[in-house]
């Protein structure tokens, strides 16, 4: 008999894991912006600028939530209306700005997303440097191949707008400036 695991197993395993984990941290998004009654991208972006530790373009905000320029326009007014961030000049560009994180203020939303982290840490911990390398190439190469399917997706789209439109009922046109106001980015480079 033998000890191996059954590799088509181990596959659907892993599968179903990353399913249920993107599942799953969209509702823990989703509750910890609930309880702290802000808007779920709010929460996203208090998380990134939390985590990133420094002052952050609103470009670099976009990018990093997969916003549009308006989207991110929209999301900065609510956030210094509820006096979560500040904005500054930026000194290596005179015409941008830097935003800032105000902690103190976000300090409720932050602390939902601190806990969180502290037990991913843990379950980290009980993984060797070698094990981490797997998991870190796998979860690179996933989010790779998945941007790749947008990008492919968009230009497909793109090209061919009869095979679009007869799938779905709306235009390319309509479908893109409906996305736009709803701020999901709809150009391929959007990354995830």
């Amino acid at each position: 008999m033998c000890d191996k695991p059954d590799r088509y197993g181990v596959v659907r395993r892993v599968g179903e894991a990353l399913l249920r984990f993107m599942q799953q941290i969209e509702a823990v998004y989703e509750h910890s912006a609930q309880s702290s009654e802000i808007h779920s991208t709010d929460f996203r972006a208090i998380c990134l600028m939390g985590e990133h530790n420094a002052p952050m373009s609103p470009t670099e905000i976009g990018h990093a939530l997969g916003l549009t320029s308006g989207a991110v326009s929209a999301l900065l007014l609510r956030l210094e209306a509820a006096g979560l961030i500040s904005r500054e000049p930026n000194p290596k560009d005179r015409r941008g700005v830097l935003i800032s994180l105000d902690e103190r203020a976000a300090a409720q939303a932050l602390r939902d997303y601190t806990e969180l982290r502290v037990h991913y840490t843990q379950i980290t911990d009980e993984f060797s440097a070698e094990e981490l390398e797997v998991v870190a190439r796998y979860l690179e190469n996933i989010r790779r191949v998945t941007t790749e399917h947008l990008a492919f997706s968009e230009a497909d789209r793109a090209t061919r707008p009869q095979a679009w439109s007869k799938d779905r009922p709306v235009s390319p046109q309509k479908d893109r400036r409906h996305a736009g106001r709803r701020g999901i980015r709809t150009r391929p480079d959007m990354g995830m």
